[in-house]
């Protein structure tokens, strides 16, 4: 496996901060002849704290393009990994956009002294795709809107934060195509608010 990555920081100061990450990795097929699973990801984010630090804005651009991907490992959007107000997976290609804009709110709510509780309101842009195909009732841009809680542990030491949010999809074929829900309700644990 050859994999490889770069991130830094483009800027640093004390209310702002934003970096740049640039990943690849490929396996060498075992007959020798050639890659598979060669992706490359290009990811920016942006943060800004307002001065009262009660809340921020939060920009993300995530960029991926893919080449002889086998059929356990796909480049995907929807649910859990980008776009929020669809279906797990609900569009697949070789290459695949993400813009997340976000407003996030922090508390000073500490209910029982268990966890502390802030919120976001999001939009998710995206796209996943095979040029040239067809895929399918949705082929084009998608996007959401959507709220969500965000809770943290204070009593032990948690390296997650959970996430509950609730999602609506802006793009749904209404034409016979794949029927989606119009809410979508995602819970996660990750590594940042």
């Amino acid at each position: 496996m050859l994999k490889s990555g770069i991130s830094r920081a483009l800027l640093a100061e004390r209310l702002q901060f934003a970096d740049i990450q640039f990943d690849q990795s490929a396996y060498w097929s075992p007959s020798g002849d050639r890659m598979e699973n060669m992706l490359l990801g290009l990811q920016t984010r942006y943060l800004r704290t307002e001065s009262k630090r009660k809340n921020s804005w939060y920009a993300a651009l995530n960029l991926a393009y893919s080449k002889g991907l086998t059929s356990d490992l796909q480049l995907t959007l929807g649910g859990d990994n980008g776009l929020r107000g669809y279906p797990l997976r609900y569009q697949t290609g070789d290459r695949s956009f993400l813009l997340t804009l976000e407003r996030r709110y922090y508390s000073n709510w500490h209910p029982f002294e268990l966890f502390r509780l802030g919120g976001a309101v999001f939009v998710d842009m995206g796209r996943a795709w095979f040029p040239g195909e067809d895929n399918g009732p949705n082929n084009g841009v998608l996007h959401d809107v959507g709220i969500g809680l965000r809770l943290t542990s204070s009593r032990i030491q948690v390296t997650r934060v959970l996430h509950l949010d609730i999602a609506v999809p802006l793009d749904r074929d209404e034409g016979g195509g794949e029927e989606i829900d119009g809410v979508q309700f995602l819970v996660r644990g990750r590594q940042t608010f």
